[in-house]
């Protein structure tokens, strides 16, 4: 794998003139998506034909006019390469004749049980990757497996079920020797035994069980895919998926992401690739990965940020009949303060950006193009430099505990999602583990403050790690709900006590004294907010750069602030610097100290390099 990070623009059309912008700007890398099927629309994904015609029968010219277009306006171009491996429309036709639904693009599950539909997809996948290595190998840098709505590999099924998935379910129990059960029905899945919240391991084990089939099911076949990809391409080539959106969705076990740990640890893929949050991508928002970022770095693999945020500028007419109203930012200003952002944020977690301009439209003002081409010099500078993380705050999520959250409720937003939005005003940085990744961070003392955004399980494993590992050093801990609610067999509410120091449900934000580290529990999420916050960390001994309650990003050598509304701010560094300078503008913030002032515009981004 390459440890080079990608800077590259992408669009669902060919937006040539785009391209050509882009290159102007040094941006040199594009994405293309060579489709063969719709999008959730109806339109077609791409202006070019299709190359999977039929069983065993493909036509590779529409992939060969979309490269040499791109060449044509761009000689030096160096391409990502998206994979659709979505059905056809004839060959879910086609199968659906002799099984039930194969459409993996509006029911991934249902059509990943299909063994015929894996056949056929994994033979088109084989086919594709000889024709591109055999014509291309010297341009394409990366591919990446793209199935499921969206072709993010989220699976829309609301676990419905058919003959094929009903018997590798059945497989799927016996193998696990597990006693015989049928498929829970939709009744059964949208019903919570505790709270009108919570599955029951005791009572509704079925449910539970069948969520993780469903999220295995995803997960396995991703992991087949990629072998197959490994084994057809260069060692110097990249496999990339979009896929572990668990911090930003309504439902991550009901789109089939939940089982993301695995799949980081597949030697056969390379970077994860998901988009910015949708919840905190307006201007003084604090963006964010959908991923569980800190646990990717730990397994080794690189991520894709995928800034899709909509400048005021973009296209929104598909066709003449099809016309599309998102939100926005609302003028050229925002554009420029949201795409720095996106930057910053790229830039300091050392994760790869692409600019999604979907149907075009997006980067089209000269003053935003040119704020692009200085980001891409800063890019050349800065990224592929080894740097480390400074926060002291640890965001946790469980991925078992998931799979307890009835997955139709709203509610599931008030846990990861609204947590990640808070600590995104605290003032300082934070990062994103997994629970079972807690033992592998070797600098694990440096975090102070640790928010668990579902610790629903926690079983005797769980317990050990928590104890040996988090449990001490006089942290605070951050509890939300109902941790420990389950021990992985039973719900009892009466172990909520055991790890917060009060009983379940006590209202308010609850903080004890715990022997060696500082309990807080909040047992209604949703009233969460970034002054509970900021109390909690100062209280844990972390140091805040700012007051105000502004995102922050920063490692060992950059320091970036967003801001929706300008205004003087203070700005405190942990340690003094030799020189600070701020790199949008080369203006020099302070030498030989640790404490400055800086006069934001409404709104703005900055960028400190901080020179020790």
């Amino acid at each position: 794998m390459s440890s080079k990070q990608h800077f590259a623009y992408r669009s669902f059309w060919p937006e040539l003139e785009a391209v050509r912008d882009f290159m102007h700007a040094g941006i040199d890398t594009i994405c293309i998506f060579p489709a063969n099927t719709m999008n959730s629309l109806g339109e077609p994904y791409c202006k070019y034909p299709a190359n999977w015609l039929w069983f065993n029968r493909y036509d590779f010219s529409g992939l060969d006019s979309q490269i040499a277009d791109i060449l044509n306006v761009n000689p030096r171009a160096e391409l990502l390469c998206m994979i659709d491996l979505n059905s056809p429309a004839w060959l879910s036709r086609q199968l659906s004749l002799m099984h039930e639904c194969a459409d993996s693009f509006t029911q991934l599950s249902m059509a990943l049980s299909l063994p015929e539909w894996k056949r056929h997809t994994a033979d088109y996948l084989r086919a594709f990757l000889s024709y591109a290595e055999t014509h291309y190998a010297h341009i394409i840098k990366a591919y990446i497996l793209a199935c499921g709505h969206t072709d993010e590999w989220l699976d829309h099924s609301g676990g419905a079920t058919g003959k094929a998935k009903a018997e590798a379910y059945r497989r799927w129990r016996k193998d696990r020797m597990l006693a015989e059960e049928a498929v829970p029905d939709s009744l059964e899945l949208d019903c919570a035994s505790f709270d009108e919240f919570l599955y029951n391991p005791d009572s509704q084990k079925n449910v539970i069980d069948y969520w993780h089939f469903s999220n295995e099911l995803v997960a396995d076949t991703i992991l087949e895919f990629a072998e197959v990809a490994r084994g057809q391409i260069r060692a110097e080539a990249e496999v990339g998926v979009f896929y572990g959106y668990v911090m930003d969705r309504i439902g991550p076990v009901r789109s089939g992401h939940a089982d993301y740990e695995r799949v980081l640890a597949s030697p056969d893929i390379d970077f994860f690739i998901s988009p910015g949050t949708y919840c905190d991508r307006e201007i003084g928002g604090g963006s964010g990965f959908l991923t569980v970022s800190g646990s990717e770095r730990l397994a080794g693999k690189k991520h894709m940020h995928e800034c899709d945020q909509r400048t005021h500028t973009y296209n929104r007419n598909l066709s003449e009949s099809v016309k599309l109203e998102f939100p926005c930012w609302p003028d050229t200003a925002s554009d420029i303060a949201g795409t720095k952002r996106e930057f910053a944020l790229s830039l300091i977690e050392g994760s790869s950006l692409w600019w999604f301009d979907m149907w075009g439209g997006f980067y089209k003002e000269r003053e935003l193009l040119d704020n692009l081409a200085a980001m891409k010099k800063l890019w050349d500078r800065l990224s592929n430099q080894p740097y480390k993380s400074v926060a002291q705050t640890a965001l946790i999520v469980d991925p078992d505990s998931l799979f307890y959250m009835l997955q139709s409720s709203t509610r599931q937003k008030d846990f990861s999602l609204n947590a990640r939005k808070q600590l995104n005003r605290l003032g300082a940085p934070y990062d994103v583990f997994s629970l079972n990744d807690v033992p592998r961070i070797e600098d694990l003392d440096r975090y102070r403050f640790i928010i668990f955004s579902v610790p629903l399980e926690i079983n005797t494993t769980k317990a050990e790690l928590l104890r040996k590992h988090l449990l001490n050093g006089n942290r605070c801990v951050l509890w939300l709900y109902a941790p420990g609610i389950s021990d992985g067999f039973t719900l009892d509410q009466s172990r909520v006590g055991e790890w917060t120091g009060v009983e379940y449900g006590t209202p308010g934000l609850q903080v004890k004294q715990m022997g060696t580290w500082t309990s807080a529990y909040l047992h209604r999420p949703a009233e969460l907010t970034p002054l509970m916050l900021k109390d909690l960390a100062q209280t844990a001994g972390v140091h805040l750069y700012c007051e105000d309650e502004l995102p922050v990003f920063a490692n060992d050598r950059l320091l970036a602030i967003h801001c929706g509304n300008g205004g003087t701010r203070e700005i405190t560094l942990p340690c003094t610097a030799t020189c600070v300078k701020e790199l949008f503008s080369d203006v020099t913030a302070v030498k030989d100290g640790n404490i400055f002032r800086w006069d934001f515009n409404s709104p703005d981004t900055v960028l400190f390099e901080v020179i020790q």
